[in-house]
């Protein structure tokens, strides 16, 4: 009785804590802070590969696996940390990238048969491997040995973002000469995915060889990539799903020669070597060494135009809000409506504009393109080193640690993929041409080659390599007892980081070419934690964690595509985080309830976007950002019958801002600071991720090698990303147009400060399969998804856009962008195995 107690009092308690919100946020408003209505925020189109696949959780644990599949669908982060605040490690080395802090997980796509063997965290528990981030680790072993021994091809089909995948995969178990071999190999493809003009073309190859030389040492070799051609799809307003009729609507591909041609597409291959040396050293201690190297391109292709209109069919000059008349913008609806083509890319008459367009340009003529395809790239060189020891002292103490180093070099540049009919363009900035017209050297890209002539597969407008290298160590202490286990951990770490400019920009000569001066920061980070072990299955813990990290640096460098300053007052940001909890294992019935108190301090964020006031691309960079993330996750599973289970899980959160960031405005064509403002965001909706998630499914698992899973998901309090500029004092004010301000608690200054909350959303999903044992051993597997089974329309998320009407206040000039999630879709697999 006492433990019921026990039990409910820290699910109440947190859930009542979680629910605690503060009012948001004023703008020096006279009549009050409770005058501003409740605000928001959600994801945006820059973290495709932000969100936890299924590939890499672990399905034992019910909240892990509805995190992994159930709520995958809703953009759901774990207590909404980005993913940077989880660290990554692929046979001991880690794969963070140092320009972003990011897991790039289309690097091993398609390698599913061989990613099987993973430890994964979501919390501040010590690992084996790693000291680990606020948001937990996670570790995948590919080595030879440790994969089941098998030769197993499957077929997949499906209509997500590939409709057919065929995988091959050996592997050899340990041979009697000491090697273990296993290789792998896939390739997916669709000519169309779930959106239109959305298409898939993806390999993936994978070997791993294992030799065991005697008891005390093994090596092991693995390289692996996994190349893929996607096109993708991109938000639009609702205005424009209307109009197409559709929330499936994609802006970003039109009819060419009766095909859909994409003009946004991810052109990447980063293969990686792994080369790891087990050592035991001797019966209480072993040593383990990994290093690996990582080369290749990561490419997203654009339009790209010059002194021409804007070609994406979504443009808000393009749609019948824009019109300034009712009659204008029902000529325009009916037009639209009359030609489904004019809502999407008019590449006939890209091609067209570009034959008319003859120039000549010192010595040559020709068709100078006004509409180009170029890709932005980012080529990556990484090397890691990473050395990782564990003693167990007695059997009460257990002692790890590691030393790593991390190299990364990122050469980002745009390229020309296609002149659409043209002949060349000029590598001349465009908006430098319209700001400082007649001034032939502050136009120029590149001052070292004025006016250069640039053609398919040149390099043109950036050009600059980032350059990181970090040094870490971490030490981990692990006491075990009768009724209390406990950890202690630290780490400490330097990093440093440089530009190198391979141009010299017109608008910043002295400035832009060459090495910059290098920023380094040292870091520390700690934890610790204790759990009480009632019996053998009621436990309760606690953790705590503190750390400081150094700035991302493609944040600290205020806009790196033209020259090398950094931020102003650039410094490392903390974070603080505890955790409790209780959790219970027994045959029948597993409980977990954890209450959770995180805070991200001193952040530093650069965006850069066209700013309708100051009528330029500006840089805009925030310091002193800050966020709090509290919430509960409660998991329970149960067994109700013979092969019947039961299992509810609820993610109950609140992640706000918690500071008034300082924001610093830059032009982008011109180092002077335009203004300096405070950034009225305190007790906004952070985390780009709905706060709340629950989860109820119901599994049978038959006697005769099948079974079925039938889940219904649910998601709420999620909010829209806000645009940071609409909550300064510029955001109510007409100061630059004569008047004062709008008027604090009037209709429009809510409308102008509120955040958009989405609606509810839910789907119902049915995972199910049976297996097949032949005479002779070999194994048949058949497994069938049905995602959103009742076809449920939802918004997944969404995000202001960051151009803001400033002259007249219009909010709905540039409306938000949404993202919505799939319709009924399906998956299904079948395997043998031999």
């Amino acid at each position: 009785m006492r433990k019921l107690l026990l039990l409910q009092f820290l699910c109440v308690a947190s859930f009542a804590f979680a629910q605690i919100m503060p009012a948001p946020d004023t703008l020096d408003n006279p009549v009050g802070e409770d005058e501003i209505p409740t605000i928001s925020l959600s994801d945006n189109d820059s973290d495709a590969g932000q969100f936890v696949p299924g590939l890499l959780s672990s399905g034992r644990d019910p909240f892990t696996s509805a995190v992994a599949f159930n709520f995958s669908a809703f953009r759901y982060r774990v207590r909404g940390y980005d993913s940077e605040f989880q660290t990554a490690y692929l046979n001991g080395v880690p794969v963070n990238e140092l320009e972003d802090d990011r897991t790039d997980f289309r690097d091993w796509r398609g390698l599913n048969d061989v990613m099987r063997n993973r430890t994964q965290s979501f919390d501040i528990a010590p690992n084996d491997y790693a000291f680990g981030g606020v948001g937990g680790a996670w570790n995948v072993d590919t080595r030879a040995l440790q994969q089941r021994k098998q030769l197993r091809a499957s077929y997949s089909i499906s209509n997500r973002s590939y409709r057919n995948r065929l995988m091959l995969t050996y592997s050899s178990g340990a041979l009697k000469n000491g090697w273990g071999v296993s290789l792998s190999g896939s390739h997916s493809c669709a000519n169309e995915g779930y959106q239109p003009g959305t298409f898939f073309n993806g390999w993936a190859y994978f070997a791993s060889i294992d030799k065991k030389l005697n008891e005390k040492h093994r090596f092991n070799l693995t390289v692996f990539g996994s190349p893929a051609q996607v096109g993708r799809a991109n938000p639009s307003v609702q205005e424009a799903y209307n109009l197409a009729g559709s929330n499936y609507y994609n802006p970003n591909w039109g009819w060419q020669d009766g095909r859909k041609r994409n003009h946004r597409v991810d052109n990447v291959h980063q293969p990686m070597a792994i080369f790891r040396h087990d050592w035991k050293l001797n019966k209480n201690t072993d040593l383990t060494t990994s290093a690996s190297y990582q080369a290749g391109r990561n490419g997203r292709s654009t339009l790209d135009w010059f002194d021409a209109r804007d070609p994406r069919p979504d443009y808000y000059t393009r749609l019948p809000s824009y019109a300034q008349e009712p009659y204008q913008a029902e000529q325009v609806t009916n037009t639209l409506l009359a030609n489904d083509t004019l809502m999407q890319i008019d590449w006939n008459n890209l091609y067209y504009s570009n034959r008319l367009n003859t120039e000549t340009v010192g010595q040559t003529t020709g068709n100078r393109s006004q509409y180009i395809l170029a890709e932005n790239r980012t080529d990556t060189r990484e090397a890691n080193l990473h050395s990782n020891i564990r003693h167990i002292v007695n059997p009460h103490l257990q002692l790890q640690g590691g030393l790593g180093y991390q190299y990364y070099r990122g050469m980002n540049f745009m390229t020309v993929l296609d002149l659409l009919g043209g002949d060349f363009i000029v590598d001349v900035d465009k908006y430098a041409e319209r700001d400082f017209a007649g001034n032939e050297n502050i136009i120029q890209n590149d001052l070292n080659n004025p006016n250069r002539i640039v053609k398919v597969g040149d390099r043109y407008s950036y050009d600059y390599d980032m350059n990181v290298r970090k040094g870490f160590g971490w030490g981990q202490a692990i006491f075990t007892y009768n009724h209390i286990d406990a950890f202690v951990s630290a780490e400490g770490s330097n990093t440093r980081f440089w530009r190198v400019g391979n141009t010299t920009n017109g608008r910043f000569p002295d400035n832009s070419f060459g090495r910059s001066e290098t920023q380094s920061f040292f870091n520390y980070a700690a934890k610790a934690g204790a759990t009480y072990k009632i019996n053998g299955r009621n436990f309760l813990y606690v953790r705590g964690f503190y750390q400081t990290r150094p700035p991302i640096v493609r944040n600290a460098f205020v806009s790196p595509r033209t020259r090398d300053a950094v931020a102003d007052s650039l410094r490392s940001s903390m974070v603080y985080s505890a955790e409790g909890g209780y959790q219970l294992r027994a045959p029948g019935l597993k409980i977990r309830a954890t209450g959770y108190y995180t805070q991200f301090k001193n952040q530093t964020e650069t965006r850069s976007f066209y700013h309708d006031e100051q009528r330029s691309f500006v840089n805009y960079t925030m310091t002193g950002l800050g966020e709090l993330h509290v919430g509960t996750e409660l998991a329970v599973e149960a067994k109700i019958y013979q092969g019947l289970s039961a299992s509810a899980v609820a993610a109950i959160g609140q992640n706000f801002y918690n500071s008034r960031p300082n924001a610093t405005i830059t032009q982008d064509n011109n180092a002077a600071v335009l203004e300096n403002r405070t950034v009225y965001i305190l007790n906004y909706y952070a985390g780009q991720s709905p706060q709340q998630a629950y989860s109820a499914s119901l599994k049978y698992q038959g006697k005769k090698f099948w079974f079925a899973n039938l889940s219904f998901n649910y998601i709420r309090q999620n909010w829209v990303d806000i645009n940071f500029d609409r909550r300064t004092s510029a955001g109510v004010s007409y100061d630059a147009y004569g008047v004062d301000r709008v008027l604090p608690g009037s209709g429009l200054w809510k409308e102008i400060l509120a955040q958009e909350q989405l609606p509810d959303a839910y789907t119902l999903d049915f995972f199910g399969g049976k297996s097949w044992r032949m005479k002779s051993g070999d194994m048949i597997f058949l497994n069938v998804g049905i995602n959103n089974l009742l076809n449920s329309q939802f918004i997944s998320a969404g995000f202001e856009q960051l151009r803001f009407d400033y002259a007249e206040k219009n909010v709905a000039k540039f409306p938000p962008r949404y993202f919505y999630g799939y319709g009924t879709n399906y998956f299904i697999s079948l395997a043998v195995s031999i």
